[in-house]
């Protein structure tokens, strides 16, 4: 057998390889493009920083102001009142707050629990909330948005968020669990407000807390009367959700008096029923009670923060005992008589 050899035209390709092979051994450096002509150095993006908040001109927000004055009136209407007791320098700064809490609470009332619209919404505000305190997107055009912006930049975003977290963890018009996811709620939202009250007072006397109370008693007097809050705002309201076939009493209330969600919405077992409620609005009384117990740590100055709220958890446990626990009674819809004189009373005698 005879070898095969190379053609003549090949005989210079392979003497030219062998001539240069020791180019590709590795110690060669890298060939450095970097000095072509045209070579440019990539540029790294630079990080952004929180954007600027644009303050609102005076005219804004006065307009802004006036629309969230009219919001708290006509749907709280303590609230609005206990702030026309406060001082005049914390008011825009509370009716800003208050503004913010009616519109993550009146989500509810506004979309269809079987739509995602109410998640959009709160998603809305906290988007909002993120761009007036960390600087994290745009401001949106709306007058509360722009309110807090104007008078309520001071405050707490982890509570402002928080408070439409809670909320947020509700969507869905299920039961709660327990009376600690009740408790829980009520921290977390009403707790939240009341914090956020009591910093916009001690802000507009110039002390710069935004945490809201200092002190182990004063956050356990809030916590107590953000539970009893939550406790019986859950008895006003069974009536009109029953309405729309939705129950939110806690499902351990109603177990222990052996009754499901569509007992209440049947209105089945009335007497049973009635002792759910009873039960709630007595344990809504025992934090109200304790809280209260708790008054002599709070200062004078940051008890307004509590008026509304303590003011509301009365009127129902007054009224609730009233109308016999019935949920369905008007009693329990019906405003509280007299209440700017318990207000202005509790202001003279520093009570709630």
């Amino acid at each position: 057998m005879s070898l095969s050899t190379p053609s003549s035209r090949s005989l210079p390709s392979l003497l030219f390889l062998a001539r240069h092979a020791s180019f590709s051994s590795s110690s060669t450096p890298a060939p450095d493009f970097s000095r072509l002509p045209g070579a440019r150095t990539p540029k790294v993006a630079a990080e952004k920083g929180p954007r600027p908040l644009r303050v609102p001109s005076h005219d804004a927000a006065r307009s802004a102001l006036s629309h969230c004055v009219e919001l708290v009136k006509k749907h709280d209407k303590a609230s609005y009142l206990a702030t026309l007791l406060m001082p005049s320098s914390a008011r825009p700064h509370m009716f800003a707050l208050l503004a913010a809490n009616v519109e993550i609470a009146l989500t509810r009332d506004k979309v269809s629990s079987v739509s995602t619209t109410a998640m959009y919404r709160l998603k809305f505000w906290r988007d909002a909330f993120a761009a007036i305190y960390k600087g994290d997107g745009l401001v949106p055009q709306q007058p509360v948005a722009t309110a807090l912006v104007a008078f309520g930049r001071w405050s707490s975003f982890d509570l402002l968020d928080g408070m439409a977290a809670a909320r947020q963890r509700t969507i869905g018009d299920r039961p709660f669990n327990s009376m600690n996811d009740v408790y829980s709620y009520g921290r977390d939202s009403t707790g939240a407000l009341l914090r956020l009250q009591m910093a916009a007072l001690r802000h507009a006397r110039g002390e710069g807390d935004t945490d809201g109370g200092t002190t182990a008693a004063t956050e356990e007097a809030i916590d107590r009367l953000a539970e009893a809050h939550a406790a019986l705002t859950l008895v006003r309201s069974a009536g009109p959700f029953t309405l729309r076939r939705v129950v939110l009493l806690p499902e351990e209330i109603l177990i222990g008096e052996g009754l499901t969600p569509d007992n209440v919405v049947s209105g089945k077992n009335p007497e049973k029923l009635q002792a759910a409620v009873k039960r709630l609005v007595d344990l809504g009384s025992s934090r109200l009670a304790s809280s209260r117990s708790l008054r002599s740590s709070i200062p004078p100055s940051d008890r307004p923060a509590l008026w509304a709220t303590a003011a509301q958890c009365e009127h129902v446990v007054k009224t609730a005992a009233a109308a016999k626990y019935d949920i369905r009674s008007q009693l329990l819809q019906r405003p509280r008589p007299l209440l700017p004189w318990r207000l202005l009373a509790w202001k003279i005698t520093g009570r709630y």
